[in-house]
């Protein structure tokens, strides 16, 4: 069985007919414009950027799908995974995945970066109080990114960021 944080097995199955519009649409969601803008097709986006940054990116829009809650029926993409797929899942991964389904992406301002402890992180999409991430992992990476000061994450049991030049 798959341990941890893979999603694997959904993005596979986001990639079924039932879900394959839903997919495009959240990558047009996210980088439609921009490709649109520039004139690029999304298979010259690797190339241009980078493979690692476009799967950045596809990653965004495809956690951002996992999220979508669609009408009339409620149906979701992990909701559907995890009840005709869950059982070739981990413990770990179906616990991240519910996770992930009801996460929220925002842009963070981090200060007051403790290495291998955590830091604060303040929302700055919706405000509010800054609050305390206590999470090893990222603050060594933040601490690494000196340079970057603000964090792109996904707010749920756990704290997935990248990078945010600003």
């Amino acid at each position: 069985m798959k341990r941890g944080h893979d999603l694997t097995g959904l993005m596979k199955f986001a990639t079924r007919p039932e879900w394959a519009d839903d997919l495009h649409d959240a990558l047009d969601d996210h980088l439609g414009t921009a490709l649109t803008q520039f004139d690029i097709d999304s298979d010259e986006l690797p190339d241009i950027i980078g493979e690692h940054w476009a799967m950045t990116l596809w990653g965004c829009a495809f956690e951002d799908l996992a999220t979508r809650v669609f009408e009339p029926d409620g149906r979701n993409l992990v909701d559907e995974y995890l009840k005709r797929r869950g059982w070739n899942e981990g413990g770990p991964n179906k616990i991240y995945m519910r996770a992930l389904r009801t996460s929220v992406m925002s842009v963070y301002e981090v200060s007051a970066i403790e290495p291998g402890v955590g830091f604060l992180a303040r929302d700055l999409i919706r405000g509010g109080e800054p609050v305390q991430v206590r999470e090893g992992s990222v603050a060594k990476i933040v601490k690494l990114e000196h340079a970057w000061r603000r964090l792109d994450g996904r707010n749920d049991d756990g704290f997935q960021v990248a990078p945010f030049p600003g």
